[in-house]
């Protein structure tokens, strides 16, 4: 009976551990209701801060003096938004922006590159490249799960857009 009474509390616990994250979420989502360009230029900023590629270019010992805008996640919220910083803050051309997906070997290419083309809505011809990959860092020790989209990458060939992000970011 004991049992019985443990297991049916252990039940109800979740429901309403369920219903409190609903809840919170919505409140949350309420809370940031409508993004304005100025909070979508600190986000982008801010994400390219985090994730973008910032490090020098360098090629046969000299550094380079072109630096394109790139940043790389799994996160298919993350890439969204960076895109739609982009496009909305920094005005690129949907022609102009690329982005390459790698995948894992248990994974449908086709089904990834579909996905990410889906979720970004960007026309098939921006895809440049698509990889099957080991991670390096996870060295196969990751479950083969949790990345289920892959990783992709963004990119803009911009040195000038490059600098200009790298100026909003020192005033974040």
């Amino acid at each position: 009976a004991s049992l019985k009474g443990l297991l049916k509390r252990n039940v109800n616990q979740t429901i309403l551990a369920e219903a409190r994250s609903k809840e919170f979420r919505s409140i949350g989502e309420k809370t940031v209701e409508n993004i304005n360009k100025r909070d979508l230029l600190i986000i982008g900023a801010s994400l390219y801060w985090a994730e973008g590629y910032k490090r020098p270019i360098i090629r046969g010992g000299k550094q380079r003096t072109y630096h394109p805008v790139s940043l790389t996640n799994s996160d298919p919220d993350l890439i969204s938004i960076f895109l739609r910083f982009l496009r909305e803050v920094c005005e690129v051309p949907e022609e102009k922006v690329g982005i390459w997906v790698r995948y894992f070997e248990h994974q449908d290419p086709a089904y990834i590159l579909d996905f990410w083309q889906k979720r970004c809505k960007i026309p098939y011809r921006n895809f440049r490249k698509t990889l099957q990959t080991v991670s390096i860092s996870s060295q196969r020790k990751k479950s083969y799960n949790s990345l289920p989209y892959g990783v992709a990458q963004v990119f803009v060939n911009n040195t000038n857009l490059y600098h200009k992000i790298m100026g909003m970011i020192s005033r974040v």
